[in-house]
């Protein structure tokens, strides 16, 4: 009953994470009353539902993804200096696709299972071509364009075998 319309209470995704982990992703983008609002969550462990006045408390730990700088983000007034250094706990950096070439073939494959089951393709393998055109490009939006790529490759795929030609690396984006 927390805003207009609302016919029963819902648990909140904090109230859902208790016990566990609560995965902020990209906390480069949230605004800066947001921040104040986590910020103050984070160090009490406590919140308050909408619409509620009883205050909670939640055992979870918390991760922060941003594929953003964050310290630029910092430097630029943009995010917070305390609430960096609040998330800041366990910093780990992922490096690029381009960067762990020998995950490309092993992610195109996880892909290639995923989608052929989802639209029920029988598609099962990649060309030698196939991987090597994956192997040589930039990857400039990481694994999520090789998801999409090889999502596309699936669905377009004539054959059971993906070759170079279904992968259209033209079309996206060097």
């Amino acid at each position: 009953g927390g805003f207009t319309g609302a016919a029963t209470a819902t648990a909140g995704l904090i109230q859902e994470a208790d016990g566990g982990t609560l995965f902020l992703d990209e906390i480069d983008a949230l605004p800066s009353l947001a921040q104040v609002k986590l910020l103050r969550f984070l160090q009490e462990r406590e919140y308050r539902s909408l619409g509620s006045t009883k205050i909670r408390h939640v055992d979870l730990r918390v991760i922060a993804a941003t594929n953003a700088s964050i310290i630029q983000a910092v430097a630029d007034g943009k995010f917070r200096q305390d609430l960096y250094y609040r998330l800041n706990v366990i910093p780990v950096t992922l490096p690029r696709l381009c960067e762990r070439l020998e995950d490309i073939p092993l992610l195109a494959q996880h892909f290639l299972k995923k989608y052929a089951g989802e639209f029920k393709k029988d598609v099962t393998a990649f060309s030698d071509g196939a991987l090597h055109t994956l192997m040589q490009y930039s990857w400039p939006g990481n694994v999520r364009e090789l998801e999409h790529i090889i999502e596309r490759a699936v669905v377009l795929s004539q054959d059971t075998i993906v070759d170079e030609h279904d992968l259209r690396l033209s079309e996206a984006v060097a």
